[in-house]
């Protein structure tokens, strides 16, 4: 849902690949790529247009390691109030009160959150 198929089609424009419209309700593209094929280019080269993901799981992530894999909330989670800040509803919370200011993205802010959920609601897979 991202384009690769509308830029190979700009590329390759031969190829004339199926691709979607824009979603009027998410304002997104709509993955419409259902398997991986290859094509060749000139010069030697190929160009793979696979599907898109919709989503990705993580391997025993521990809730208190989600924020570091986000540097603007790791940096900025040194200056919370409490060491075991969660970043939700304590009381000051720097991450949340840099969402406010527009310092840390809305929507890396709203993946922290979804991952903490998707954590509760034991959506991570276990390591082999």
């Amino acid at each position: 849902g991202v384009g690769k198929s509308t830029l190979i089609n700009a590329l390759l424009p031969d190829l004339d690949i199926k691709t979607g419209e824009i979603s009027s309700y998410h304002n997104k593209g709509m993955h419409t790529t259902t398997f991986s094929e290859m094509f060749p280019v000139p010069g030697n080269g190929y160009l793979i247009d696979t599907p898109g993901i919709k989503g990705f799981g993580t391997f025993d992530m521990e809730e208190e390691e989600i924020g570091h894999y986000f540097p603007e909330i790791f940096k900025t989670s040194a200056c919370c109030r409490y060491g075991n800040c969660t970043h939700r509803h304590e009381p000051g919370c720097a991450v949340r009160k840099a969402v406010e200011e527009h310092l840390i993205s809305e929507s890396r802010y709203a993946s922290y959150l979804n991952m903490l959920e998707d954590k509760e609601e034991g959506k991570y897979r276990a390591a082999y």
